[in-house]
């Protein structure tokens, strides 16, 4: 019909119960937080499968690897299954790490030993690449596409 206007109107309490729907991975973000840690944990672990840091260079041989035909981090396990994550107290953050003593050492280099007489190579293992920031920008989105739904 010619002139005539044509539009949607949405009440105040429609709109609030809406915004209060896309506002709760905000307001409780644990859950959100605790799959990008996960995420990143399952991306960690990937690095020690390719051998790789998260900028994508390889890892400096080991004397061992070299010595055995092994891998480098990986002699024991011990390493790489004690990757995990926490989720802050207050749900808005997430860490990444290993508990495991040597753990800093590896990712930094460094001197270790006894005697701190061996001087390590810095391997990192955790960090964030730039296809953990596209997961995480996409979790994210899920969380609040589905908040909206």
């Amino acid at each position: 019909m010619p002139g005539q206007a044509t539009g949607i109107e949405i009440g105040a309490e429609a709109a609030a119960a809406q915004l209060a729907r896309i506002a709760a991975p905000l307001a409780r973000p644990r859950p959100v937080m605790d799959e990008i840690g996960r995420h990143l944990v399952a991306s960690t672990l990937r690095r020690f499968a390719q051998q790789r840091g998260p900028d994508g260079a390889p890892w400096l041989k080991s004397a061992r690897a070299l010595a055995d035909g092994g891998r480098t981090l990986v002699a024991s396990g011990r390493l790489r299954a004690s990757i995990s994550h926490t989720v802050a107290a207050d749900g808005r953050g997430v860490e990444v790490g290993s508990s495991v003593a040597h753990a800093a050492a590896h990712q930094f280099g460094g001197r270790t030993g006894k005697g701190r007489r061996v001087t390590l190579p810095a391997r990192p293992f955790l960090g964030i690449d730039d296809r953990d920031r596209s997961d995480i920008a996409r979790i994210l989105s899920r969380a609040l596409e589905g908040a909206a739904g």
